[in-house]
Parts: C-alpha cells; sequence; structure tokens
C-alpha cells in the first residue's frame, strides 16, 4: 500500500461518516497548492460510497480557488472508481506549478491500479498521464534450461530468470528431465499494477516508476515486477530506464 493510499484511508476515517445504508457523496481529501499558476487553489476529491465500504464511485476532482470559492476547473476521471483513491499535488513538468495526481486501486487478486495526472498550467484541463494508455512492450515465456525469459520489445532488451527454485513439482510439470521445454509456454506480464511518484533533486520535479507483474501458470504465481522509470519530456511520459525486480527466496540453512 502506498503513501497516496494510507492518506486516503485515513482521512476517509477520521473525516467521514457513513450511514448505514444508502449512498452519500463526500470529498475525500484536500490538498491546497497552486495547480493553475495563478494564486492558490484547493482541490478536493469527491466520491460517492455504498454502505461502509472503501470502494468509492462517481470520482470527481473539484479545483476552487482559495480566497474566493470560485470553481476554475471540474475533472472527471474516465476510470471514475476503485479503493482507496487519493490526490497529489506535485510539479511533474518542471515548470514550477502543481499537477494533479490521482491514484487508486482495483481490488482483487490482480492487484491493478488506475493512475492520471493533469496538467491545469495553460487554463485548461490536459491529461498528460493515463495508465490506460501506456504502451505494453513486454511479453514472457518459458525457455529451455529452467529459465522465464522477458522481453521489452521497445528497448530491444531481453531479462532471462532462473526458475529452479520453483521446485520439482512445478518444474516437472514444464521440462523435460534434461531441462527442455515439453512444449512452448507462455508466461504473462500485467497491466499496470502501480505507479509510484519519486521527487528527483538535480531536476526539482517528479517522475514516474511504473510496475507490472511478471506471472507464471496462473495469478498467485508471479516472479516479479518489470519497472519503467519515466519522465516527461514536454509532450508525454517516456521511459528513460528500464529493468527488472525478482522475488528472493529464502536461503536454505
Amino acid at each position: 500500500m502506498s503513501f497516496l493510499h494510507i492518506a486516503a484511508a485515513a482521512a476517509a476515517l477520521l473525516s467521514l461518516s457513513f450511514p448505514a445504508a444508502g449512498r452519500t457523496e463526500v470529498t475525500i481529501m484536500e490538498e491546497c497548492g497552486c495547480v493553475t499558476g495563478e494564486g492558490e487553489q484547493l482541490v478536493q476529491l469527491n466520491g460517492v460510497y455504498e454502505n461502509k465500504g472503501l470502494y468509492a464511485q462517481e470520482l470527481t476532482i473539484r479545483v476552487l480557488q482559495k480566497e474566493t470559492g470560485e470553481e476554475a476547473a471540474l475533472i472527471s476521471p474516465e476510470q471514475n472508481a476503485g479503493y482507496l483513491p487519493a490526490i497529489l499535488l506535485a510539479d511533474f513538468t518542471g515548470d514550477g506549478i502543481c499537477d494533479i495526481f490521482l491514484g487508486m486501486d482495483s481490488g482483487g487478486s490482480g492487484g491493478f491500479g488506475y493512475y492520471y495526472i493533469y496538467d491545469l498550467s495553460a487554463g485548461d484541463v490536459r491529461t498528460i498521464f493515463d495508465f490506460g494508455k501506456l504502451p505494453m512492450p513486454y511479453t514472457a515465456e518459458y525457455a529451455d534450461g529452467y529459465r522465464l525469459t522477458v522481453t521489452d520489445g521497445a528497448e530491444q532488451l531481453l531479462y532471462s530468470l532462473d526458475i529452479r527454485l520453483r521446485g520439482t513439482d512445478y518444474l516437472n510439470g514444464i521440462y523435460c528431465e534434461d531441462g527442455a521445454l515439453k512444449e512452448p509456454l507462455s508466461a504473462d506480464v500485467s497491466p499496470v499494477n502501480a505507479v509510484f511518484p519519486f521527487f528527483v533533486n538535480t531536476e526539482r520535479r517528479c517522475h514516474l516508476l511504473v510496475m507490472r507483474r511478471i506471472t507464471g501458470l496462473y495469478n498467485a504465481d508471479a516472479f516479479g515486477y518489470t519497472m519503467d522509470f519515466m519522465r516527461y519530456d514536454g509532450e508525454q511520459f517516456v521511459s528513460y530506464f528500464q529493468c527488472v525486480s525478482v522475488y528472493g527466496t529464502t536461503v536454505p540453512e
């Protein structure tokens, strides 16, 4: 769970009062900063909860001038429902003006997330990051020699993971005794699981870390994550460094 989700959960517990049944629209959280380039604004994340769940629907982001209360913008995300939604005001473009980062969880075993970044500096709302429009460069498959390969087609990179510690029962279903595949077998790289903003002091702005989960025979058969470090280039977020992280295994005694 990221700091955004912890903040949203705390706000829900401290400031919201849910009825025993029915629907209620609430302000989930509110941040203050300059997102338009003119003065300070209050940025409110609003949504509708049914009963006492953590699943918010009909999400909107309302931007109000702090001094007057006048509405400067109303944003309706394309994916407007999810668990533990939260916003963060941070500069991703490097212009010294805050952008609005929105993140939420899908729920379920897939562990997917929904993420957007909105820029209001030009006088209107521009979506400069949309998790659903990111290209998918990765493919994965099992390979001879008890290995799983992940290919990044965009960068022409190949990652090769040793999977011999998966155990005899697991491997015997896939490989012959000599380590050759019994038949071609694909693995999977999921859509976006998580997007983490992080501050880069040399640029005085935030970048993004985008993570996708690598799985094998089934969803819980996870090996690790692809990791894309991305920054805004003036038109879109582009990847500038890629790697694969793997889960560790307990060292045998």
